[in-house]
């Protein structure tokens, strides 16, 4: 090979080798640079400017002011001690122990940091939803519009401005919400936080653990799932089921906010003699099923739905142990329901039942509407259906109490006053009251016809006396008649009641001096004059 073409030769192996040295020294390069950018970020992250941060950041997205505890570090997985946060405006406290998360980078590039496998061992936190919170957290500026002529540095892309929760799991917590009425407390439940798909909202699924309502008409229920969203100082509840005392199931949905708060749910396989006072948990038998709303008012919350009592049972009723022993009839003092239902709306204490349905197949029916106030005071204006036949052992009492009415029926009214410890009806007075009329009204037509065949063996003046005008007969008829105007109402209650206590007595002493003409002849007649003993012979 002659001497130029092994120049030439050296100088193409001369070039070939200068660019593998220059990419080997790039790659060398990139790794240093990748090495040292790594060593800063792991420098940074471990600094108390990333704490500073995510501190600021989270109390931005909680609209409090948050404070992390120390850092311990296990390559990516971070452990806290104690989370803070307080002075938001919902945001009441919230206090967390053992917190502990992995810090993932694979955003970095859009200057996002994950918040992976995120936990915290214990919660107590309290939310304030009347809208009255005060807030000591100071709003935030507006960012400066960037500069378009003014450069940012090269690394200035990789270091981080926000942080992004993917999931966050707390197996116990005590979290209240607060009401005006008072605070929705969760206790022992086991909450899974992750982000909505709107900036700053959050969802949350419950699970177990109890909750108790600041209302006394809600029992403690026992959590089986909640689903729960966050958004813009709201809490919505999405769905939830609970079970409530010792096998009833119930679900609600519903929000609360600054504005107020409304509750829609359903109850049932509850038992009457759980939810009804002491005294009258042996008068009512049955499974209760209830729709109900529940809204903000004046003077707290307003309760309103429907109710209906399955497979009912009412024993030991005073009107129906009236109703019983007067018209011989024992279905009354145990009587089974075939169909019972109200519509209902508690207030501010007290409780008003309207279109109230009460039925027993083959014997009675009842309707109305009744108000229990909160110092136990009741008034309920009812009206009673028996089937005919049912008191034909009263006198009058399917003739002037009981009249014919719709679903072929005997019909009549009923005013239940007193309280729920001591009722009190008028059926029971109403009942003799028309027992006794009849009886008045039988007797003068009993007397007429009796005189009719003995006028001539009775003194013509008792027959003027009975018979004659403004006689003891038509003063009975007059009697009657202010009987049952007391009966029906008609006029004022206590004149009616004197005037026919005065006829009555009226009535009563003509009756007596009948009977005493007749003992006026025994009365004026000489006494007997005792005969003479007899005398024995001398």
């Amino acid at each position: 090979m002659s001497r130029r073409a092994r120049r030439r030769r050296g100088k193409r192996v001369g070039r070939g080798s200068w660019w593998i040295r220059g990419l080997v020294g790039l790659m060398v390069l990139v790794a240093v640079l990748m090495g040292g950018g790594y060593l800063w970020l792991k420098s940074w992250l471990h600094s108390e400017d990333f704490r500073r941060m995510l501190s600021a950041e989270v109390g931005e997205a909680l609209g409090a002011k948050a404070e992390f505890g120390t850092f311990r570090w296990d390559g990516t997985v971070v452990d806290c001690q104690s989370v803070t946060a307080s002075g938001g405006r919902v945001v009441g406290s919230i206090d967390a122990r053992g917190l502990s998360m992995d810090i993932g980078l694979g955003q970095l590039s859009e200057q996002v940091v994950l918040l992976r496998d995120a936990r915290i061992n214990q919660i107590e936190a309290r939310f304030d939803l009347t809208g009255g919170g005060k807030t000591d957290v100071e709003p935030t500026p507006p960012a400066p519009d960037p500069d378009p002529v003014a450069k940012r540095a090269w690394y200035e892309r990789w270091i981080p401005n926000d942080f992004r929760l993917v999931q966050l799991e707390v197996p116990h917590s005590s979290v209240s919400l607060g009401l005006k009425d008072g605070d929705i407390a969760f206790d022992d439940t086991r909450w899974t936080v992750t982000p909505g798909q709107a900036r700053g909202s959050y969802e949350a699924v419950g699970r177990g653990g109890q909750i108790n309502f600041p209302w006394p008409i809600v029992p403690e229920l026992r959590l089986g799932e909640a689903k729960m969203r966050y958004q813009d100082g709201a809490m919505f509840l999405i769905h939830s089921d609970f079970r409530l005392y010792e096998r009833g199931y119930a679900n609600l949905t519903g929000e609360a906010s600054s504005s107020g708060y409304s509750f829609d749910g359903r109850i049932i396989d509850v038992r009457a003699n759980e939810i009804l006072p002491e005294d009258w948990r042996q008068r009512v038998e049955g499974g209760v099923e209830t729709d109900f709303s529940v809204i903000e008012g004046r003077d707290g919350p307003s309760v309103s739905g429907t109710l209906q009592l399955k497979d009912g049972v009412l024993t030991g009723l005073p009107v129906l142990d009236a109703l019983g022993a007067y018209g011989g009839n024992p279905r009354f003092r145990r009587l089974a329901l075939s169909e019972a239902s109200t519509d209902f709306r508690w207030e501010a204490g007290a409780t008003t039942l309207s279109n109230l349905r009460i039925g027993s197949e083959g014997l009675m029916r009842v309707e109305g509407r009744l108000r229990v106030e909160a110092d136990d005071r009741i008034d309920g204006r009812f009206r009673i259906g028996l089937t005919p036949g049912t008191l034909a052992r009263i006198p009058g009492a399917e003739t002037k109490v009981f009249l014919p009415g719709e679903r072929g029926l005997l019909w009549t009214s009923l005013h239940v006053t007193g309280t729920l410890d001591d009722p009190k009806e008028d059926l029971t007075e109403r009942l003799i009251m028309a027992a006794g009329m009849r009886m008045f009204e039988v007797l003068p037509e009993t007397g007429e016809r009796v005189l009719k065949f003995t006028q001539r063996a009775v003194d013509p003046d008792v027959i003027e006396q009975l018979t004659g005008e403004n006689g003891l007969i038509d003063q009975g008829r007059g009697l009657i008649d202010s009987g049952r105007a007391l009966i029906d109402g008609e006029g004022s209650v206590i004149d009616n009641a004197t005037e026919t206590l005065r006829r009555g007595e009226e009535v009563v002493r003509g009756v007596e001096g009948i009977f005493g003409f007749f003992d006026d002849d025994d009365k004026d007649a000489p006494e007997p004059v005792p005969a003479p003993e007899p005398r024995q012979p001398q």
